[in-house]
């Protein structure tokens, strides 16, 4: 198996709602024309759709600590023999810094997350991305050596809870980039549609890596993926926003795509393992 999904959802136990819930959102948001909701309810379903495109694992980005959704409740889930094929990030989706820092704390010490995920448009103070007074969160980072991945997109800038533009912006991170070069910061959504914007940076910032997951397919994806085979060969991540929309939405983009060999492998597979501390790449 030779696929890495470094940004998905799993119907896992106390999740299974926020998995239905998951199927319709990005369609109804985006209005996308001939994407049909997917079809797997149980996480057995899941699995062999993880098996019949090739994917040998999956991330599941914690979101917060409320029932339905909580990394209690992933944390559950990683200690039980059926989390074999999936790495838990821990999510700090919480009103302000102090409690973010509290809850990385708390739960990287279980020893069983490999990273950390923040939604920018939730968290308080309301400030740009990669602001210093995000820097307890950054330093936490360093403690546990875990990557943190900012989701930054139009998506959230526009339709989240509070509806500013700017935070879209991968440039504002660059200050922490420089000051954090231990943490691997990770831009999932591709700050798309500033997937030019990601990329200049990412391109003098080499501790920041691109995700841009769906929006692979959207107007001027294919940036993310022409950097991918060119210059930014080890910066740039397959995830396929799972169960938002189906497998094919993202898999048969990025494998019609004309791929020097070593950069697809990268892509898919290798840049991932080494965040991750995953096996190498098998044939």
């Amino acid at each position: 198996m030779t696929i890495i999904d470094f940004r998905m959802k799993a119907p896992i136990p106390k999740w299974e709602k926020l998995f239905e819930d998951a199927k319709d959102v990005v369609k109804d948001y985006h209005q996308l024309r001939n994407v049909e909701a997917i079809p797997s309810n149980t996480l057995e379903e899941v699995i062999e759709e993880l098996d019949s495109h090739d994917i040998a694992y999956a991330v599941i980005m914690g979101r917060g600590n409320e029932p339905g959704s909580s990394n209690e409740e992933l944390a559950d889930f990683l200690r039980s023999p059926a989390s074999d094929r999936f790495v838990g990030f821990i999510g700090v989706d919480t009103p302000d810094v102090d409690e973010a820092v509290r809850t990385i704390e708390t739960f990287a010490a279980t020893g069983l997350f490999r990273g950390v995920a923040v939604n920018a448009s939730v968290l308080q103070p309301h400030l740009p991305v990669g602001d210093a007074s995000w820097d307890p969160i950054f330093e936490t980072c360093v403690k546990y050596k875990l990557p943190l991945v900012l989701t930054l997109s139009v998506f959230l800038g526009l339709t989240g809870p509070r509806q500013n533009y700017d935070f879209v912006r991968p440039s504002q991170l660059y200050r922490a980039a420089k000051a954090f070069p231990e943490v691997n910061f990770i831009i999932s959504h591709g700050a798309w549609p500033l997937a030019g914007e990601a990329i200049a940076v990412a391109s003098y910032t080499p501790n920041i890596y691109i995700l841009p997951d769906l929006f692979v397919r959207f107007p001027e994806g294919d940036k993310y993926l022409e950097a991918a085979n060119f210059h930014l060969s080890g910066q740039v991540l397959y995830g396929s926003n799972y169960p938002n929309v189906p497998y094919s939405f993202t898999l048969d983009k990025v494998k019609s795509y004309q791929w020097d060999e070593a950069a697809y492998r990268k892509f898919v597979y290798e840049n991932a393992a080494k965040l991750l501390g995953l096996p190498s790449w098998k044939e």
